[in-house]
């Protein structure tokens, strides 16, 4: 099934928001959305390895205390259905199929 006109210029939102204005020059098409999702999935599972990542120790606390607290915060993140992405992972994953866009765009 192709994209319509509406998701087409979605999906060019998003992809300026990642890669600039230089998305305005490429085509939008099938191929952008199969390429949008992997970068998505991509990120997914960068974020997802994010959540696992204790946050900065605060200056005065207690490191024992602090990775208790961490420990719990870890769990709790990783049990709610979280929708966003890191916006490192994005940037991340974007950088990493830069080129398969670009490809994309010029029909190859």
């Amino acid at each position: 099934m192709k994209l319509d006109l509406i998701e087409k210029q979605n999906l060019k939102i998003f992809l300026i928001s990642v890669y600039g204005p230089q998305v305005n020059a490429w085509s939008i098409g099938d191929k952008m959305f199969d390429l949008t999702y992997a970068l998505i999935n991509d990120s997914r599972q960068c974020s997802d390895l994010m959540d696992l990542v204790p946050r900065p120790l605060p200056l005065g606390q207690q490191p024992a205390k602090w990775l208790t607290k961490e420990i719990r915060n870890i769990i709790l993140r990783k049990l709610k259905d979280r929708k966003e992405h890191y916006s490192i992972c994005v940037k991340t994953s974007a950088l990493k199929r830069k080129t398969q866009f670009i490809m994309a765009a010029n029909g190859l």
